[in-house]
């Protein structure tokens, strides 16, 4: 489940920050248009990511803490700090998790990975497709707290979780994001963006080394 919503997250909040990139006020429709247009100025970008995961019914909690890069147009590279370090490459049809401790590596489509239970950053696309955002989610701007805006964004078929996430007005880009479902909270914090850097392009493709076990799952 916390993958899931890890998942949405990072879509949204990709989403959020190429709304915010420009001052578009706070009419939805100014916002979503303004998403549009400064998307097409974003070509890379990188930040710093920790995760937060409480779950209520056990009173645990999990911290995961990364780095994420991505290359328009469907190029991600994730590497995952704590608890345990993974490596994750995304090409928009494959998606790659590699665990040296384990010297394995899954690989799996990525449309199986975002409608199951992974998928630890669906944001490819999201950035330039209003379309399909709103196909699928409800997203309201619910108000003003702290010096940040809030977006509010939950699923239109199953309400099962529900999402805030708080753009600061200084920057106009995500600094945290709150999902809330039954038994679970997730508090995630962005930190560091980086625009239009030059990555290579072999960043973004996995490369087993030696000795490293590859499971295909699709």
């Amino acid at each position: 489940m916390k993958k899931s919503f890890f998942a949405v997250f990072f879509a949204v909040c990709v989403c959020a920050a190429s709304a915010f990139a420009q001052d578009g006020g706070k009419n939805l429709e100014d916002i979503l248009k303004g998403m549009e247009e400064s998307d097409k100025k974003i070509n890379t970008l990188e930040v710093d990511y920790t995760q937060q995961v409480f779950y209520k019914t056990t009173n645990e909690k999990q911290t995961i803490t990364g780095n994420l890069k991505y290359k328009k147009p469907s190029n991600i590279f994730i590497v995952q700090k704590t608890p345990q370090e993974q490596r994750i490459y995304i090409d928009g049809k494959k998606i790659t998790v590699y665990t040296p401790e384990n010297s394995q590596a899954v690989t799996d489509s990525w449309k199986n990975a975002v409608n199951g239970d992974f998928a630890p950053a669906a944001m490819v696309s999201f950035g330039s497709n209003r379309a399909n955002i709103s196909k699928d989610n409800d997203i309201i701007l619910e108000g003003e707290e702290g010096g940040n805006y809030v977006l509010g964004v939950s699923p239109k078929a199953k309400k099962e979780w529900h999402m805030k996430i708080y753009v600061s007005k200084e920057t106009l880009y995500p600094q945290k994001a709150v999902i809330s479902a039954d038994g679970l909270e997730i508090n995630v914090d962005l930190t560091q963006y980086k625009t239009n850097l030059d990555f290579k392009k072999d960043l973004f493709k996995f490369k087993a080394p030696e000795g490293v076990e590859i499971i295909k799952l699709n």
